[in-house]
């Protein structure tokens, strides 16, 4: 029996390190690297190595959950293949000199849950059906050149705590389902050339703590009801507003 037990641990352990990421993943972070130039990163990876070793990759029971890639010196566009990396929770690419549109891909990683590409040089629009990341609770993608217009029905993002949109030519009115956005606590679309009247429905958005929406287009009478809020930060100079109340509220 001694030696029926060490044979059965022997086996697991031996399991445990053979063990690996699915081929599909795997292919998806090769190609990531390849069509973004690794070798020329700041941390580069060693292909001949497990992924489990490769910086920014995080792997729980052999999936991949995390790639965070900050300030690595990325270039080229990202692959449509980005997508088939299902297990994601955070994508995290912030700071470097990524070109192209984000992949339609993305859509499929539904599970999502932070999509940091900021401080890139992104352009083109969102993916359509962006709005099926129901998951996604921080959406950072300022300093980018990106454009077209906002989903209309952004409001499906339920989980949503933040949307970070600064600096990019985004165009458009602000949808109006962002009112349903219950538990969004920042909002910052300034630089941007948004239009129209805001949703009066923000005033409504309790959780909210700072909106910055200045130097864009918009117009019609501000809505009052947004000085009731218990805002840490409020900014909305330069637009067309009929007020011309500047107010900004510094943090408290």
């Amino acid at each position: 029996m001694k030696i029926f037990t060490t044979l059965v641990i022997a086996v697991m352990i031996s399991f445990s390190t053979i063990a690996q990421i699915s081929s599909t993943e795997k292919q998806a972070l090769i190609d990531l690297y390849t069509q973004t130039n690794g070798d020329t990163w700041t941390n580069s990876w060693d292909l001949k190595k497990s992924p489990k070793t490769w910086k920014g990759v995080i792997v729980l029971n052999d999936k991949v959950i995390a790639l965070s890639l900050v300030d690595n010196n990325l270039t080229g566009a990202l692959p449509q293949s980005i997508g088939d990396l299902t297990n994601l929770k955070v994508l995290n690419l912030h700071k470097n000199s990524i070109e192209g549109t984000i992949p339609q891909s993305i859509t499929a990683i539904k599970g999502l849950k932070v999509l940091n590409m900021s401080f890139n040089k992104l352009e083109g629009q969102l993916p359509s059906s962006f709005t099926d990341l129901a998951s996604l609770e921080y959406i950072d993608l300022f300093f980018n050149n990106l454009t077209g217009e906002l989903p209309a029905d952004l409001g499906a993002l339920k989980n949503l705590k933040r949307l970070s949109l600064y600096s990019n030519n985004f165009e458009g009115k602000l949808p109006t389902s962002i009112e349903n956005l219950t538990k969004l606590r920042e909002i910052h679309i300034s630089s941007n050339n948004f239009e129209g009247e805001l949703p009066i429905g923000i005033g409504y958005m309790n959780s909210l703590k700072r909106l910055s929406i200045f130097d864009n287009n918009f117009s019609g009478d501000f809505p009052e009801t947004i000085n009731t809020l218990d805002l840490q930060e409020l900014a909305f100079q330069n637009n067309k507003f009929n007020t011309t109340t500047a107010i900004a509220i510094s943090d408290r």
